[in-house]
């Protein structure tokens, strides 16, 4: 009988030991496997910061050039209106273009150089207050001597000029015989 139980001990034994390397076996499988799938994760964290980097970057280019194409559109809003108000001002003058006879010289000019200077005869005359009718040429007559008539015009059409524009006698519309000086960019009757 004892060699029965020694045989069945060492057959438990070998048993144990068959079970404990199949266990070992399967343990370092499993860790070979854990070890695996943590390299696998490890590249897919990886490749997923890489991503959300690659994003951000994207991200922040495309807010630049969003920013970019926002500021060349203001730039160039900013070129139309001014376009715009230059072909409103350009039409406006187009529009209301006025001739006049001074004293038999004929001159084409527009209402708004003729209502610029505020106070004076020709800014009263064509303000609307008054009713004004062309000849029959379509010109509006002023019975004054126009032969000094386009210095003022000039100086209408560009106030800020300091010269003198006419140093001789002639007779201004609705006010005495003298000499027009401008000076300082008004015009002036000289006695």
């Amino acid at each position: 009988m004892r060699d029965a139980m020694a045989a069945a001990s060492a057959a438990m034994t070998a048993a144990s030991e068959a079970v404990f390397q199949a266990g070992s076996a399967k343990r370092k499988r499993a860790e070979e496997g854990l070890e695996e799938q943590k390299s696998k994760y490890a590249r897919l964290c990886e490749t997923a910061e890489k991503l959300r980097s690659d994003a951000v970057n994207v991200k922040e280019d495309a807010e630049t050039e969003a920013a970019e194409i926002r500021r060349e559109a203001v730039a160039e809003r900013a070129v139309l209106d001014a376009e715009k108000t230059s072909m409103e001002k350009t039409y406006a003058f187009q529009t209301s273009i006025i001739k006049l006879d001074v004293g038999g010289h004929k001159f084409t000019t527009s209402l708004p150089t003729l209502t610029s200077v505020h106070d004076t005869y020709l800014a009263a005359l064509f303000s609307g207050r008054h009713p004004v009718a062309p000849n029959a040429d379509g010109a509006i007559f002023i019975d004054r001597n126009g032969d000094h008539f386009h210095h003022i015009l000039s100086h209408l059409r560009d106030p800020g000029r300091d010269e003198t524009i006419v140093d001789t006698a002639c007779q201004l519309p609705g006010s005495c015989h003298g000499r027009v000086r401008v000076v300082s960019g008004s015009c002036h009757l000289i006695q």
